[in-house]
């Protein structure tokens, strides 16, 4: 897999940190870095992030530390942006922006919007812009789209943190976000 992919799934797991929080003031906007772990359901979840690229498909198996790992990789993503908001629409969705300096994977901005119960589903869409990045094919314009699904209890060869990466390789989500 390769690292501006590996970064755009990382981050797509992160998004998903700032969800079910209460609202920050009367705007509803909220820093993710403030945000406690995800109220995900635990269980086995599937990813299936489509880019300019095609479309890939990881999946994570989740409980309480699991959450933790996502929020952790959240935190850590934070300090290199110097924008990270996201507020609450009216409608239910979450509208987020971010600016962050990914060193030699140069700068991004994003801007998405997630919906969904983020129980048994949600979709996130994004559109970044990268500039500056040591390889040129991960400059420019990126659209990003990524339908996430509860697909059940984890099988008996994954435990909580685990990952099945689109190439098939297995990880931990804690060792993913220690090399984003």
């Amino acid at each position: 897999m390769r690292a501006p992919r590996r970064l755009l799934a990382l981050a797509t797991l992160a998004a998903l940190t700032a969800c079910h929080r209460p609202a920050a003031g009367p705007t509803s906007t909220a820093h993710i870095s403030a945000a406690p772990g995800p109220h995900l359901a635990a269980g086995l979840w599937e990813q299936r992030v489509s880019d300019r690229r095609g479309v890939s498909l990881t999946r994570y198996c989740l409980d309480a530390a699991g959450a933790s790992a996502l929020a952790a990789f959240d935190r850590e993503q934070s300090g290199r942006c110097s924008r990270h908001d996201m507020a609450r629409a009216a409608d239910g969705s979450w509208h987020f922006s971010t600016a962050c300096d990914m060193g030699a994977w140069g700068k991004v901005a994003t801007e998405g919007v997630m919906q969904g119960d983020f129980q048994s589903h949600y979709v996130i869409e994004a559109h970044s812009q990268t500039v500056g990045a040591s390889t040129p094919a991960a400059n420019g314009p990126w659209r990003v789209k990524a339908d996430v699904r509860r697909a059940g209890d984890c099988p008996k060869d994954m435990k909580p943190g685990d990952v099945i990466l689109p190439n098939g390789a297995r990880s931990r989500l804690d060792t993913l976000a220690g090399h984003a």
